[in-house]
């Protein structure tokens, strides 16, 4: 088996007085906590909305706050994990406030955790294109703090193609990085959902095509999202895309969904077996098993420990399970997934075969048109 990699976590270097998100995003999460109904039975949470939102809030980030990383390491080391890229989160324009804690604060704390755990952590950029400076920021991140790539959210509020983004492009081809653009719409507090349509990341890939991308999510929790993420990425040989916690069948609720197969929406309607191993074939299908990585989208702290590694766990065991259902996934398409996709990317593993344009003085396997 080769490394095990996740494509997709979060770290919070929160502590009391500081917190790591925007007021109101915490704010929303206990809101969420104290009156949302519980997803797996349909009825408020807890009986007659008796929780108190001011009681969780002076609480809410540290439940999974990590500033030394422990946390992190322990639920690696139990989950068999190897390496975790961490991407930072920059919700202040979302939310028209700022947070305790800087973006570039998030950054250096990130370079800190590479530096105390080596070899288990590598670390994005990702300050929000619409901040003032947030290429210069950007910038810092790789040549000061060791950033190995750029982490963007259009949910928050733009999208993909805009000038600000470009420049941000520009530092990844310059730098020789790559990028990651969440495409998972979600709904309320900060989600704009329109703003993540894979489909706005075509212009990306066409005037970027060099620029190794990942859709992160793959559209979740929309199915048709899912699929216009698998049209994106079919188009380019640097395109790929990252599936996440709603892959795992049954994560995070007590009983899977009994929906179809497919044109069923995904999100809170956890997905079955058989639809889990039918949509990964799917994009293997489509894709091939080296365009597809996975990751868990989660922080880890006091209250949050290694429920996200459900999915590498369901990976490892792919191959018996589906041939279930009639589908047929090798060892090598496994390890692929797993990580050593990520690795090639980053540049983690040496990978000679997929460097021979190089041999012949190529430096761009498609021109680019913005740059005639």
């Amino acid at each position: 088996m080769g490394l095990v990699i996740n494509n997709h976590m979060h770290m919070n270097n929160e502590v009391p007085g500081k917190k790591y998100f925007p007021w109101q995003q915490t704010w929303l999460v206990c809101m969420r906590w104290a009156y949302e109904e519980t997803p797996t039975k349909g009825i408020p949470s807890p009986s007659g909305f008796e929780r108190d939102p001011h009681a969780l809030y002076p609480r809410q980030g540290l439940r999974f706050a990590d500033p030394e990383g422990t946390h992190t390491i322990e639920a690696m080391d139990e989950g068999g994990i190897d390496m975790s890229v961490i991407l930072p989160i920059d919700y202040d324009f979302s939310w028209g406030s700022q947070s305790d804690i800087s973006i570039e604060e998030k950054h250096e704390h990130q370079a800190q955790m590479v530096a105390k755990y080596p070899g288990r952590f590598i670390s994005f950029g990702g300050p929000d294109p619409r901040r003032a400076g947030s290429k210069e920021i950007f910038k810092r991140a790789i040549t000061e703090h060791g950033a190995k790539g750029l982490k963007i959210i259009p949910k928050n509020g733009y999208y993909p193609w805009q000038e600000e983004c470009y420049e941000l492009y520009d530092v990844c081809m310059e730098y020789g990085v790559p990028m990651s653009s969440c495409t998972e719409p979600n709904t309320g507090g900060y989600n704009r959902g329109r703003f993540a349509d894979p489909l706005h990341l075509l212009d990306v890939v066409g005037d970027y095509p060099d620029m190794p991308l990942t859709l992160l999510h793959a559209g979740n929790p929309l199915y048709d999202y899912f699929e216009k993420s698998l049209f994106v990425a079919s188009g380019n040989h640097n395109t790929s895309i990252e599936l996440n916690y709603w892959l795992k069948p049954g994560a995070g609720v007590a009983e899977a969904s009994t929906a179809p197969v497919f044109g069923m929406p995904m999100g809170k309607n956890v997905l079955n077996e058989e639809t889990g191993v039918m949509m990964l074939a799917r994009a293997r299908d489509i894709l091939g098993a080296h365009k597809i990585s996975w990751g868990i989208d989660i922080h880890f702290g006091p209250k949050m420990k290694n429920s996200g590694w459900k999915l590498a766990e369901w990976l490892r065991g792919l191959e018996k399970t589906a041939a279930k259902y009639g589908q047929k996934f090798t060892q090598e398409e496994i390890d692929l997934i797993l990580g050593e996709n990520v690795a090639r990317t980053l540049g983690i593993k040496e990978y000679p075969e997929w460097d021979r344009p190089a041999k012949y003085g190529y430096t761009r396997r498609v021109p680019r048109p913005r740059y005639h």
